[in-house]
């Protein structure tokens, strides 16, 4: 279980720095953005400066929360909730990559728009 505890936090962070990285080659203009909380920030500190503590923001909560899984909140029950919830993060992040990519919606980013802090 602690392997694919790791493999799973491994995931997360493969599929931010993917979603990051298409960011950061597309986005010429803060206004491209679609998140408006990113947006804002991009538009008051820079595009990449905005990207990389991102970045740097979900290594931290990816590893507390792997700290946390291994050592605290070490029962099954907690792991195997853990594992579904960075699976579902991981299909998003990735979806987002995709779309950024190919700069077409998919199913995944649709649903996403859907929500109000996307627009």
């Amino acid at each position: 279980m602690i392997i694919l505890l790791i493999i799973i936090s491994f995931l997360i962070i493969i599929s931010k720095f993917f979603d990051c990285y298409t960011t950061l080659v597309r986005i010429t203009h803060y206004t491209q953005e679609k998140n408006l909380l990113a947006r804002r920030l991009m538009k008051k500190y820079g595009i990449k400066q905005v990207i990389i503590s991102i970045f740097i923001i979900n290594l931290i909560i990816v590893g507390i929360s792997l700290y946390l899984m291994l050592f605290i909140y070490n029962t099954l029950f907690w792991q195997i909730i853990y594992i579904i919830i960075s699976l579902v993060i991981s299909i998003l992040q990735f979806a987002v990559s995709h779309t950024n990519h190919t700069r077409k919606l998919n199913i995944f980013t649709k649903w996403i728009m859907k929500f109000s802090l996307y627009k």
